[in-house]
């Protein structure tokens, strides 16, 4: 997580060279930037590859595919060294880096859970933590090597730095074995038939023997059609779709945006920092409070304040005070995404084909990640870069949270409608 979706995080710091190198340079003045595709060909790229690298996991195996994706980062990073043209820097910081970081994403997304029963929250939460100890080392990291080595050195170094760094870790990558999950699903069985006081508050008598096995969820599917036919399926997926395009586009340009506010580069690199240093904060505590609440829950409560956040300090702001503090608001709630996928899929479905069910939502995000920065550039762009652009971004992305944040009512409202009920 540090060194793959850590890289993403960062990229800010990147988008912001990349704007002061192509914007308006063929185009005029007032044109909207083209380097703006490098950041969202990267994560479309990224959601795309969890699909595919689900699929791969079953066939080949954590290890493996945590070995592939790391190459790919570390070259499409390394080779971005060598590039002058954003559409050189599309096909290798944009595809192939972006692929490597969602085959990583799919690995490090699933594994805790195919380990640990108990706690899965308090757990997934530190394995997401990852990416903002990334974001939070990484932004200021990137920023120093730019300094001394220019943009060109910097990605060679951090390419290297990559690939070597993430093939080592895939050495230590595995599931847990079957015959340990078997029995362990045994000692489950056993102890629901020897004990008749279940609590009241589960969603129906199959729900309480199965969601005490990992097995399986409060739906009762055993298929990728079955996943695919239920409707919990598509209200998760439309909140992730939504939620996870908004986060991005926060993460990618506030350092951009810092800048048209009047700060220095230092200061936005700091914003960015600080907004991913939250998330490791917010993914453990929400993950823990998970586990004693409820994934779903959770999930609801941490993007309705995503939500207000945007609409009541991220848009008001004008100074460098209160963007830190939309920074530390933003990262300790909207970082719970990436650690509440997982989860939901564990509390909707089960564990058993995990890693495809969480892939399976990678194709939606496909497009969202991808149209969600472009159109986030265009109000910057079109509508002023003193101000105006900026304050419009907010409201677009707090526009984007509240329709996630209804879809994740629904999903619970679907699920149980007792409104005390632990899901």
């Amino acid at each position: 997580m540090v060194l793959g979706p850590g890289i993403t995080n960062s990229y800010g710091v990147f988008e912001e060279e990349y704007e002061n190198r192509f914007s308006n340079k063929d185009t005029g003045k007032g044109a909207l930037s083209p380097a703006i595709a490098i950041a969202s060909v990267h994560v479309s790229v990224n959601y795309l590859f969890t699909t595919i690298a689900g699929a791969l996991c079953e066939r080949i195996g954590m290890g493996l595919t945590t070995f592939i994706g790391g190459v790919m980062l570390g070259v499409g990073s390394f080779a971005a060294g060598f590039c002058t043209e954003v559409w050189q820097l599309v096909l290798t910081q944009g595809v192939l880096a972006g692929a490597g970081v969602g085959t990583i994403f799919i690995v490090v997304s699933t594994i805790p859970t195919s380990w640990f029963s108990k706690n899965q929250g308090f757990l997934i939460g530190v394995v997401h933590s990852g990416s903002g100890v990334g974001g939070l080392m990484l932004a200021p990291l990137t920023r120093f090597l730019i300094n001394k080595y220019t943009l060109m050195g910097a990605l060679k170094i951090m390419g290297v730095f990559l690939a070597i760094g993430i093939t080592l870790v895939s050495l230590g990558m595995a599931t847990k074995p079957e015959e340990l999950v078997d029995q362990e699903e045994e000692e489950n069985i056993d102890r629901i038939s020897t004990n008749d006081s279940v609590s009241e508050h589960k969603v129906s008598t199959l729900a309480k023997k199965r969601m005490s096995v990992r097995s399986f969820g409060v739906r009762d599917v055993h298929s990728t059609g079955g996943v695919l036919r239920s409707q919990e399926f598509w209200y998760l997926n439309i909140a992730v779709m939504l939620a996870e395009a908004a986060f991005y586009v926060v993460l990618f340009f506030l350092p951009v945006y810092a800048i048209g506010l009047g700060l220095t580069s230092e200061q936005g690199a700091l914003i960015a920092g600080v907004a991913n240093g939250a998330t490791i904060v917010g993914r453990i505590t929400i993950g823990y409070i998970a586990d004693l609440s409820g994934n779903i829950n959770m999930f609801f409560i941490t993007h309705l304040l995503v939500t207000l956040s945007c609409f009541f300090l991220w848009f008001p702001a004008k100074s460098f005070m209160i963007m830190m503090v939309f920074a530390c608001t933003f990262g300790l709630f909207a970082g719970s995404l990436t650690p509440m996928v997982p989860l939901c899929s564990v509390t909707l479905f089960g564990q058993n084909g995990l890693a495809n069910n969480v892939g399976l939502l990678g194709i939606g995000m496909v497009l969202t990640t991808s149209a969600a920065p472009v159109v986030a550039r265009v109000f910057y762009e079109k509508l002023g870069q003193n101000g105006a652009g900026y304050g419009t971004v907010a409201l677009f992305c707090g526009g984007i949270y509240f329709l996630a944040t209804l879809s994740i009512f629904a999903l619970r409202m679907s699920v149980s409608r007792k409104p005390w009920a632990k899901i």
